[in-house]
């Protein structure tokens, strides 16, 4: 062709005539278009899925704190609930009165009053309780309650219902109800709401002190570590000790500049780009098999004057068509089910604004993806086009000297079978192979740490933290009595229930196989300027050896302690987040106590700070003082200081145990049982959910690898339909047709079965090697078999069913029309 014909093919309307071929060519290549468009759509609803979730709970928190709190001060009185309102800092206060708590029936239940109007109020709302029926108490007589506890109580949740209650005093009050609120889930603790005039004249929250809830100006545009020191100033303006300041972590985490934050964002950019990384992998097989298809015709296209710009315009312009159909269907898709996952969240800024970015973000995929397969399409001339097989032919190393013939009589052959054919066709070109197997292999590697997740999550050890890891009952001293005494858990122990007598009953119940006792006893401290309750705990000369090795800080010598002037620290970390400093060795921190006589009070010396986690799982005290068993034993006079009984038993008469312990319990008030079996139901919930987001999100990523591998068999087929007929025409039956494309598809399941079994394998194991050194020793390394042999059998199943679909079309044609 002359270079003037060429300069008018150049020259004419190039723009619209590429776009017409592109559009041409999308609507003559269906199988392709299904393939991509559902690999597009995936991936945009997959993203829109994750990202606006995300989005949605911090919106929806967002929208719950603007109605909350942002801090409460503690044991305020009228005066100081004054002084906060009149401050400029503060948007709203509001003083609020809680009673003692009181266990019934295994619940917490706690008196409360709010005032009737706040101190405090610029048009600000903070939600508290609000009712569902009726109206909040006025009356000192009127009383407002959950339509949880009413079912718990046994009553109608309606206005006009008469309730009392016996408190922790022993005085029993008779109410009536005004109101009724409503609360999710089964709670842990009842609050019963009084009115103002009760707060201010009722028998148990007339001489409480206030809980000043407050809310600052512009908090919401503050960091996280602005936010603190405003709160901590103000409470030191008005006299409120560090400890008696409780800011609300949930306001305080949705604040730029937390470790939380930081880690999330982390989790959802690398999810994301996970995501777009298996999508540029798809499409760019699929294109990559598509180009390689129809290298003839881009050839021809090239002889009638088609530049290689054109070309790759032309290849890039097919993205496009079919990103115009796949992003709006997985927006849709993934909008929906967004709202339907958390509608309190939902957004149409947060839609629009994410949608955006999936939208481009997919679009950058899809061209990147094509870049490579458009570059392939446009750098065959024409003359390489006419002779391309879609074989990759190995390039001959240039020898220097003739090679020798091999001997005269010796016969070449290859052994012909259809797993032989199917082995050669694979090496035909190894980067399709190569590029179907890693797509396959990063499903199966990612389904593969979701399974290693879900089986190496140990339930009844996750339960078992704490108390609960010796056995599968937890007997402690009873709370309501403990808030009543004048000191607490010590006057329980003067008369400790938990006694020999008890032990030898509990003993005695048949599955029971032993029994270990906590003890520590109660103190209070000062150092540093602050002051606190806590407890004491002893460790004997035995255990001396094991506690040095979980020293973070200072040395254990056991005979200078029993001098009385040493203790060991645990807990030092909580001590920090509360009161703003830890203790150092040398530090020294006054106790004072009960010892069943009188009070008592001496100075310690710090000598050793110990390593928390492995101390509980050591011997499971969970106080913050330490001392020799001696010093603990001459300090409270000899007193029997068992706080728990933990019971071991034969789990198969778990339940039996469990009625006989009740029966027992029953003559010792003083007494409450936790059950290893509500701690256990409560952490099965729990990670049903975690299970299920995680199985979820790799099964997406599986079906991107499917689709892959489908296409990949598919076109195989397709494109192959004259050779077929042609080895059918030398002898070749359908029958042995049909094994050698199964065996083809089985090659590249084995391929990705041994990618997933060797790389899932690592991952799993550097997974769970990871939680464990972040504390979850629940977890344990164990192979998920059950789960990869179902994943190994649907991904052989899947190239069987597709290959016999496949041939039972070709039988449909003649031979010779596929000969042609």
């Amino acid at each position: 062709m002359s270079r003037s014909v060429k300069g008018k093919i150049a020259g004419n309307n190039n723009g619209k005539t590429v776009w017409e071929l592109a559009v041409n060519s999308v609507k003559s290549s269906r199988l392709r278009n299904f393939f991509i468009i559902v690999t597009i759509t995936l991936s945009v609803s997959l993203l829109m899925v994750m990202s606006l979730f995300y989005a949605s709970m911090n919106t929806e928190r967002s929208r719950q704190v603007a109605e909350m709190q942002h801090v409460v001060y503690y044991g305020l009185d009228r005066e100081q609930i004054q002084e906060f309102a009149q401050d400029k800092r503060t948007e709203f206060v509001l003083g609020m009165k809680r009673g003692q708590s009181m266990e019934v029936d295994g619940k917490m239940v706690q008196p409360v009053c709010y005032d009737s109007k706040p101190a405090k109020d610029e048009g600000v709302h903070i939600k508290t309780v609000t009712p569902v029926k009726g109206h909040e108490p006025q009356k000192v007589d009127e009383v407002m309650l959950s339509d949880a506890h009413c079912r718990a109580l046994d009553i109608e949740d309606k206005p006009g219902e008469k309730v009392s209650f016996t408190f922790l005093d022993g005085t029993t009050e008779e109410f009536v109800i005004s109101g009724i609120y409503h609360v999710d889930g089964n709670p842990k603790l009842f609050s019963i709401i009084l009115s103002q005039t009760y707060g201010e004249s009722g028998s148990q929250l007339k001489d409480m002190t206030y809980d000043g809830i407050v809310r600052i100006h512009g908090a919401d545009k503050m960091n996280q570590s602005g936010f603190l020191d405003i709160i901590r100033a103000m409470g030191s303006d008005y006299k409120v000790e560090r400890k008696n300041i409780n800011e609300n972590n949930y306001f305080l985490n949705t604040l730029p500049g937390g470790d939380m934050e930081r880690q999330q964002n982390i989790m959802i950019i690398c999810v994301a780009i996970g995501i777009l990384f298996v999508s540029v992998l798809v499409i760019y097989s699929v294109f990559y098999l598509a180009v390689v298809g129809r290298i003839q015709q881009f050839g021809q296209l090239r002889t009638i004057g088609m530049t290689k710009k054109q070309i790759r315009r032309m290849v890039r312009y097919e993205g496009l068509v079919l990103c115009s159909v796949g992003i709006p269907a997985g927006l849709l898709i993934g909008s929906t089910v967004s709202y339907f996952i958390k509608p309190a969240g939902w957004s149409w800024k947060n839609t629009l604004l994410i949608g955006a970015c999936v939208v481009v973000a997919d679009i950058i995929t899809v061209l990147l993806s094509i870049r490579k397969p458009a570059l392939i399409a446009s750098s065959i001339s024409p003359v390489e086009a006419s002779k391309f097989s879609g074989v990759e032919e190995k390039r001959k190393k240039k020898q220097s000297q003739t090679v020798k013939p091999r001997t005269a009589g010796k016969k070449l052959y290859r052994k012909i079978t259809p797993v032989s054919m199917a082995s050669m066709n694979r090496s035909r070109n190894k980067k399709k192979t190569v590029l179907t197997m890693v797509s396959l292999g990063i499903g199966g590697v990612l389904y593969m740490l979701a399974a290693f997740f879900t089986i190496a999550t140990d339930l009844e050890e996750y339960a078992r933290q704490g108390s609960y890891k010796y056995g599968e009952f937890v007997i402690n001293l009873s709370y309501n009595l403990a808030e009543t005494a004048d000191h607490g858990y010590t006057d329980i122990q003067m008369n400790n229930p938990i006694n020999e007598e008890l032990m030898q009953k509990v003993q005695a119940i048949d599955g029971v196989e032993k029994i270990r006792i906590g003890q520590k006893a109660s103190t209070k401290w000062e150092a540093k300027g602050d002051n606190d309750e806590d407890s004491m705990a002893s460790f004997t000369r035995e255990e001396t050896d094991k506690l040095s090795t979980m020293l973070e800080e200072g040395s254990i010598d056991y005979d200078t302690m029993l001098k009385g002037d040493s203790v060991l620290i645990q807990y030092n970390e909580v001590q920090q987040e509360v009161f703003g400093w830890g203790y150092q060795v040398g530090d020294k921190v006054k106790l004072s106590w009960y010892d069943g006589q009188t009070e008592k009070e001496k100075e310690f010396t710090v000598a050793g700070i110990l390593n928390t986690n492995d101390y509980v799982n050591y011997s499971n005290n969970f106080s913050a003082f330490i001392l020799p068993e001696e010093i603990l034993a001459e300090m409270t006079n000899g007193m029997n200081l068992n706080h728990e009984m933990i019971v071991k038993v034969d789990q198969t008469k778990e339940s039996e145990v469990e009625k006989q312990l009740d029966a027992v319990l029953e003559d010792y008030p003083a007494l409450t049982m936790g059950t290893l079996r509500e701690i256990a139901a409560e952490g099965e919930s729990s990670f049903a959910i975690l299970n299920s987001v995680m199985i979820g999100l790799s099964i997406f990523i599986v079906a991107f690898s499917i689709l892959n591998m489908l296409n990949t068999i598919i076109t195989n087929i397709l494109t192959r339909k004259r050779e077929f007929a042609m080895l059918q025409s030398v002898g070749m039956t359908t029958k042995q047709l049909f094994h050698m494309i199964q065996a083809e598809g089985l090659m590249l399941t084995a391929g990705n079965l041994v990618i997933t079994l060797i790389l899932g394998t690592a991952a799993g194991y550097a997974m769970v090697r990871i939680m464990q050194y972040f504390g979850a020793g629940y977890m344990h390394f164990h192979f998920p078999w059950l789960m990869f042999l179902g994943y190994a059998v649907f991904t052989a199943i899947v190239p069987v069913i597709v290959s016999s679909v496949m041939l039972r079309g070709f039988r449909k044609e003649a031979l010779v029309d596929r000969l042609r």
